[in-house]
C-alpha cells in the first residue's frame, strides 16, 4: 500500500495526511493561476440537481443567506454624519470581501463538468493583479439601492449567479441616526451549505467591523494581498475533511445494500398510503422561489425549550412531528372523508429524511467554526424517516396531544438513531451518490446538455432543516456601534414541496418556509406554519408531552 500523502491544507493548520486514493481530491495548480480538484459525492449531487433544472432558467437549491447589520451614529458626534458613516461602512464591506476571499478562497471557486475526463471538478482562479481583483470585486460584491429590505429583495426573484455573490442591500434605516445594510449571499449549493453560509457571513461582518473601526488610522493597511498565497486555504471536499475511508468496510457495505434488499423483500402494505401536501395543478415549470417566516417571542421560545428538554426532545423533533401531522391534516382536508369504521383502520405515512451538519465529525481544522465555511459538509439520513398515522386527524385536543406526544417520541428516536450511528459519517458519501440523478453527460465542450426539466412531484413532502441556536454562530453585536439582526438561510425551492428552516437568534425562535409560487401561495404556506406552531405550542402550553 502506498504511504499517505502529507498536504498542508491551510496556513492556520497542521499538515493533514491524505490517503493516496484521494490524490485527485488534492488542490493542484493545473495551469498558472488555475487550481483544481475533483468534486466529491455531495458536491456532485448539488451540481447534478442544478443542471437537471437548468432548463427552467433557475438554479435548484441555490443558497440564499441573509443578515442585517446596523451601525448606530451618535447624533452628538458631528464628525460622524450619516453620509460619512455610509461611505466608511461601504468601504469596509469592500475591503472585508477581499479579505474574506483570502481567508476562505473556496467561496470564489466553481464546479464544472470536465468533458475530457467525464468528471465533475471544482476550480479556483487566482486574481493576482489589480485588474483581475477589481473585476472579481465588481462582479461578486453588488450594491442594491431600490428601497427594498434584504428580505423583500430576496423574494423578488434575484439572480442566482454561477459564482458566489454578496449583494449589499442599501435599505432604509429603521431609526434616526443609523446606517443599515442587509447582506444577502447568493451561491450555488455545491460551493457552500446552510451552516457554512451563516459561518461565512459571521466571518465577513467581523472583518468588516474591524475595517470600519480602523478606518481612521492612516497607517493601517486594510486592503488584503491576493497574490495566490490564499490557495493554501482552499478547502478539501467532505471525504478528505472527515477522513472517510476510501472503501466501506464489509459491514458498511452490507448496510448499503440492505435497504434495497428489504424494500424488494418486504413491500409496503397497499393499505398504507404515502401522503403529500396539496399544490396548485397546472404549471409544469417552477416560478419564483419565496420565503415566509414566523418568529416567536423569547418567552414562548424559553418555555418551549424547557418543556422539550424535560422529555429529552428538541425543537426540531417537535416541529418535524407537527409537520407530519399538518401534512396529514391537509391530505385529509383534500380527500373524501371515509366512514368512521373505515377511518379507524386506514393508515397513512409521512415520508421524508433528515439533514445533519457533519462539521463536528471532520478532522481539525475543518471542524472549527468559520475556518472552512465555504464547504458542503453535511449529510442526509440513509434510511427514510417514516411516520405512520391514522388517516383521519384527531377529533379532540386531548387525542391530538396524545398523538403529538407519540409522534414526537418516534421523531426523537429516529434522529437519535442517526446521531448515534458510528458509521453514518463514513456512509454519507454513498448515500449522496445513491440519491444523485443520472444525467446524459456531453462528450465535448461544444455539445449541449440535453436534459428535460423534471415534471412536478405529484406527492410532495415537507422537510425541515435545523439551524440550531444561531447565537452560537452569528455575533449579535460587534464593537460599540454595530448590531446584527435576522440571520437566516434557505435553499432555492423549485419543486412542489416545502422546505422549512428552524433557528433561534437573540433568544427568539423562527420557523420559516421556502416554496415556489408556481404551486403555492404565501397565505397557504403561512397557514401551514401557523398550523405547525399551533400543534407544538398548544401541546406545550398544556404541558401534555408525556403520553
Amino acid at each position: 500500500m502506498s504511504p499517505p500523502t502529507t498536504v498542508q491544507t491551510s496556513s492556520r493548520s497542521v499538515s493533514l495526511e491524505i490517503d493516496p486514493a484521494y490524490d485527485s481530491y488534492v488542490w493542484r495548480e493545473i495551469t498558472p493561476g488555475v487550481w483544481q480538484r475533483d468534486a466529491d459525492e455531495v458536491e456532485v449531487f448539488y451540481s447534478s440537481l442544478a443542471k437537471r433544472y437548468a432548463g427552467s432558467g433557475r438554479m435548484h437549491f441555490a443558497i440564499t443567506g441573509h443578515v442585517s447589520v446596523t451601525v448606530r451614529v451618535p447624533l452628538a458626534d458631528a464628525s460622524r454624519t450619516i453620509d460619512t458613516v455610509e461611505a466608511r461602512f461601504d468601504d469596509a464591506l469592500r475591503s472585508a470581501w477581499l479579505s474574506l476571499r483570502h481567508r476562505s478562497p473556496t467561496i470564489a471557486s466553481q464546479v464544472h463538468f470536465d468533458t475530457r475526463e467525464q468528471k465533475w471538478k471544482k476550480k479556483y482562479r487566482t486574481v493576482a493583479d489589480q485588474d483581475s481583483r477589481n473585476a472579481w470585486l465588481h462582479r461578486t460584491l453588488r450594491f442594491i439601492s431600490n428601497g427594498q429590505t434584504g428580505a423583500e429583495w430576496a423574494n423578488s426573484d434575484p439572480p442566482a449567479p454561477e459564482l458566489a455573490t454578496l449583494f449589499v442591500i442599501v435599505c432604509p434605516s429603521s431609526s434616526a441616526g443609523a446606517v443599515r445594510r442587509d447582506l444577502v449571499l447568493r451561491s450555488p449549493h455545491d460551493i457552500i451549505d446552510g451552516i457554512g453560509t451563516l459561518q461565512l457571513l459571521n466571518s465577513f461582518i467581523h472583518i468588516a467591523a474591524d475595517r470600519f473601526d480602523r478606518h481612521a488610522n492612516p497607517s493601517y493597511e486594510h486592503v488584503p494581498l491576493l497574490d495566490g498565497s490564499e490557495t493554501q486555504n482552499l478547502s478539501p471536499p467532505y471525504r478528505v475533511a472527515a477522513a472517510v475511508p476510501p472503501s466501506p468496510s464489509p459491514e458498511q457495505q452490507a448496510r448499503l445494500t440492505a435497504p434495497e434488499e428489504l424494500s424488494t423483500a418486504l413491500p409496503r402494505p397497499q393499505s398504507i398510503e404515502t401522503i403529500g401536501i396539496p399544490y396548485r395543478q397546472g404549471p409544469l415549470l417552477p416560478g419564483k422561489h419565496q420565503r415566509v417566516a414566523r418568529t416567536f417571542t423569547a418567552e414562548r421560545t424559553a418555555k418551549l425549550l424547557a418543556t422539550l428538554k424535560a422529555v429529552g426532545a428538541t425543537p426540531t423533533h417537535a416541529f418535524h412531528a407537527a409537520i407530519a401531522m399538518t401534512v396529514r391534516a391537509l391530505h385529509a382536508d383534500k380527500s373524501q372523508a371515509p366512514p368512521p369504521s373505515a377511518a379507524d383502520e386506514k393508515q397513512v405515512q409521512y415520508v421524508n429524511y433528515i439533514l445533519r451538519n457533519e462539521r463536528q465529525n471532520c478532522k481539525p481544522p475543518f471542524n472549527s467554526p468559520g475556518l472552512h465555511p465555504a464547504t458542503v459538509y453535511h449529510s442526509v439520513s440513509g434510511t427514510k424517516l417514516t411516520i405512520t398515522m391514522p388517516a383521519t386527524p384527531p377529533s379532540s385536543t386531548t387525542v391530538q396531544d396524545a398523538a403529538f406526544a407519540r409522534i414526537l417520541t418516534d421523531m426523537r428516536e429516529f434522529y437519535h438513531s442517526v446521531r448515534d450511528d458510528r458509521d453514518h459519517s463514513a456512509l454519507a458519501p454513498y448515500i449522496w451518490a445513491a440519491a444523485t440523478p443520472r444525467l446524459p453527460f456531453p462528450e465535448s465542450e461544444v455539445e449541449e446538455w440535453n436534459i428535460a426539466v423534471p415534471p412536478p412531484n405529484p406527492k410532495p413532502s415537507v422537510s425541515i432543516s435545523s439551524m440550531g441556536n444561531l447565537d452560537n454562530i452569528v455575533a449579535q453585536q460587534l464593537g460599540d456601534h454595530m448590531e446584527v439582526h435576522t440571520p437566516w438561510v434557505t435553499g432555492e425551492e423549485l419543486g412542489t414541496g416545502l422546505g422549512l428552516f428552524l433557528g433561534t437568534f437573540r433568544g427568539r425562535m423562527e420557523l420559516s418556509a421556502a416554496f415556489n409560487e408556481a404551486w403555492h401561495t404565501a397565505d397557504e404556506v403561512n397557514g401551514f406554519l401557523d398550523r405547525c406552531a399551533e400543534i407544538v405550542f398548544g401541546c406545550v402550553d398544556r404541558q401534555d408531552l408525556n403520553h
